[in-house]
């Protein structure tokens, strides 16, 4: 579903210090001018974070402003359009929160700046630390954490969040930028809904970017059955720009640029696209600007603020993103926004997880920066866009060249790139893209400053533990049990792998990946074992070719709405074992040392089959039969449990085994061993039944 567009009001101190930069003199160059400290004070009550002793919370807002005709922002999308102050440059703000070490001897010198998830952090997720009860994603709740693992701050880390959506509710942190006032032209909202949605009847869809007015005669609302059929036309009689007066009924709706309501409801299970002329638009790409001008600022300094009383604390700048966060920073990449205005590197490594080969909706006109493509029902957003490899590659089709790094190998401003894929990667974000030609004939090279780490059987979005297809508390969703595995324990010693890169050009473990010649094979050449209850997909999410019209590559800017669709790419897919589990990459010790079937694919509840719709992200996970005659009777065609492991200790032993070859190749803590070990035991515990042989041993 869509977000709705913010109308959030920002601090009178905001307003303001924006308002004093119109008309006060400031030096000629952009990037950060002011930084306004709101709150600090020590964090977690002064508790000592392992060696590097008690952490400090910085929070407030920072203004930047930007020289439109300097090179490192002329692909901002509208910027020539935005007002500026009397110096020729457009100035906005952005909300920050920053952990350090209060004793600054204490402190690693580097900083690790996130590209928060839709308003929350996901350093949780990748075990850089978690609280009791829970992992705080919303990142006002870090002064209640309780942390059960201070990881990234036992390291002495200074991290770091900026907010960088414009369209993200009050209780996020924020990017407050202009609106390009003349910038006006056709928005495309899409929307579908499932049977339960669907059944009241009545509905008015929030739209992402509001029509310039409720009227709009001209406007259209059509609808289709899959990405690539026929559109049928919604008669202009029977839909409006409203929104139903009671939420009961079609009675005195009222006049709303902002829903789009249709009289007798929509159809499950349809795809509907209003296409319409909007407002101005917001100048969303000053977000790229904004976290490369905070690295920046970081590293070589500025305007004086408590931000920079520490510079040796931040000699060393790095990034990190996962999913959207991660596609964010490939755009950034992409668009040459590691040059600062001077054309001075702003990040010394980026750690890009979970993108696939993905970029996003993040700078162009009418962005949406939380839609995530075609591949999870986000109607044709140029997303998943070519050049995709990180190197120049032509596509026989359209007969496009380029690659993802070429400007910042331009510019000299590559960083080290750290990138992961779990097993949803390739089967819903196209991840083979990044390594193979379009047609998927070849393999390419990836660039000499980038590793890439696949790790088989996890799924982008981990699920509960006792298995169970359904998030807790929430209907079932899913048709399989949804995985619960997560690359986390890795993601610890590749952080440091990658910081050591930095600092003493150390050089990472090797890439790991599935390669063409056997791991990599088209989605019907995948030798599935007869699994009961777990049928293969049957298909794969499409990705076309799309065009945007002239003005998108060059000015961000969509003519063709929807896009004129070309001809399909290529996807490839890792091969599986005899167990079902993905082969190539780094296997984790529940891979190693299975308890089931791991996979990257589900199906979600409704399929939405007509759009080759999956799991959007989420795995399957289907248990090993407990003996050999259960197998046998099930007619199950992989090893029992009992016929792999003798008791629980065993079991525990083999993990023991995998974990330290992990070790070994840097790719695990020798500290996490024990972690890993209890959580296996767990896994263990849930998985199996009390008629198998158990041990105590840990």
């Amino acid at each position: 579903m869509p977000v709705a567009p913010s109308r959030r009001s920002f601090p009178a101190s905001v307003l303001l210090a924006i308002a004093i930069l119109a008309v006060v003199s400031l030096p000629s160059l952009g990037e950060v001018k002011e930084v306004v400290i709101t709150s600090r004070r020590p964090w977690l009550e002064g508790k000592p974070q392992g060696a590097a002793g008690p952490y400090e919370k910085l929070e407030g807002h920072i203004i930047f402003a930007v020289d439109p005709k300097k090179k490192a922002n002329r692909r901002i999308a509208d910027l020539p359009l935005a007002p500026r102050n009397a110096q020729g440059q457009v100035a906005f703000s952005a909300d920050f929160v920053l952990l350090r070490p209060i004793d600054p001897a204490k402190a690693r010198p580097a900083a690790l700046i996130e590209v928060i998830n839709r308003g929350r952090t996901l350093l949780g997720s990748a075990h850089f630390f978690s609280s009791e009860p829970h992992v705080p994603f919303v990142l006002t709740s870090l002064d209640g954490a309780k942390l059960r693992d201070a990881f990234l701050f036992e390291q002495g880390f200074t991290v770091v969040w900026i907010g960088w959506q414009y369209d993200l509710p009050e209780k996020f942190l924020h990017l407050n930028v202009p609106t390009a006032a003349t910038a006006q032209s056709i928005v495309r909202e899409s929307f579908l809904l499932d049977e339960k949605e669907a059944a009241t009847g009545l509905h008015a869809i929030p739209a992402s970017h509001c029509a310039a007015d409720a009227a709009q005669p001209a406007a259209t609302l059509t609808s289709k059955h899959s990405f690539d059929g026929p559109t049928e036309l919604v008669p202009r009689t029977a839909w409006s720009f409203a929104r139903p007066s009671d939420f009961k009924s079609a009675a005195d709706p009222i006049p709303d640029p902002c829903s789009i309501l249709l009289i007798g409801g929509f159809r499950p299970d349809y795809m509907y696209e209003a296409i319409y002329t909007g407002t101005p638009s917001p100048v969303a790409g000053l977000s790229l600007a904004a976290f490369r001008d905070l690295a920046s600022y970081l590293k070589y300094g500025g305007p004086p603020s408590p931000l920079r009383e520490h510079p040796e604390t931040t000699r060393r700048i790095l990034g990190f993103g996962y999913s959207q966060s991660a596609r964010f920073l490939r755009q950034f990449l992409y668009q040459d926004f590691n040059a600062d205005e001077r054309g001075r590197i702003a990040f010394d490594a980026l750690f890009i997880a979970s993108a696939g080969d993905g970029r996003g909706s993040f700078n162009q006109r009418y962005a949406v920066p939380g839609d995530q493509g075609n591949s999870v029902l986000d109607d044709l957003r140029p997303v998943d866009i070519f050049p995709f490899t990180d190197g120049d590659e032509r596509d026989p089709v359209t007969h496009a060249k380029g690659g993802l790094l070429d400007a910042a190998h331009k510019s000299k401003t590559v960083p080290k790139i750290f990138y992961t894929f779990s097993s949803s990667e390739y089967w819903d974000r196209y991840a083979s893209l990044i390594y193979t030609t379009v047609d998927g004939q070849r393999q390419l090279p990836l660039d000499p400053s980038a590793r890439l780490y696949f790790f088989p059987g996890v799924a982008h979005v981990a699920g509960p533990l006792p298995a169970a297809r359904h998030w807790p508390n929430q209907p079932d969703s899913y048709v399989n049990d949804i995985n619960f595995t997560s690359a986390g324990w890795a993601f610890r010693a590749l952080l440091l792998d990658l910081d050591n890169w930095v600092a003493t050009k150390t050089a990472p473990p090797d890439s790991s990946y599935p390669h063409l010649g056997g791991e990599l094979v088209s989605r019907d050449k995948v030798d599935f074992p007869k699994i009961p209850g777990m049928d293969f997909p049957p298909y794969l999410p499409q990705d076309w070719r799309m065009d945007y019209g002239p003005d998108f590559a060059s000015k961000g800017i969509i003519t063709n709405e929807p896009p004129k669709l070309g001809p399909l790419y290529t996807t490839l897919v890792p091969q599986v074992n005899a167990d079902g589990n993905d082969t190539g990459g780094v296997a984790l010790p529940f891979v190693a040392v299975p308890l089931g079937t791991y996979t990257g694919w589900n199906y979600a509840l409704p399929r939405h089959e007509s759009f080759h719709y999956l799991g959007g992200l989420i795995g399957s996970f289907q248990p090993f039969a407990k003996t050999k005659s259960d197998r046998q009777q099930a007619g199950d065609a992989r090893s029992s449990i009992e016929e792999r492991y003798t008791d629980r200790s065993d079991y525990l032993d083999k993990v023991h085994a995998a974990t330290l070859q992990l070790v070994a190749r840097k790719l695990i803590r020798p500290e996490d061993v024990f972690a890993i070990e209890k959580e296996s035991a767990a896994t263990w515990d849930a998985v199996t039944a009390p008629t198998l042989p158990a041990t105590n041993k840990q």
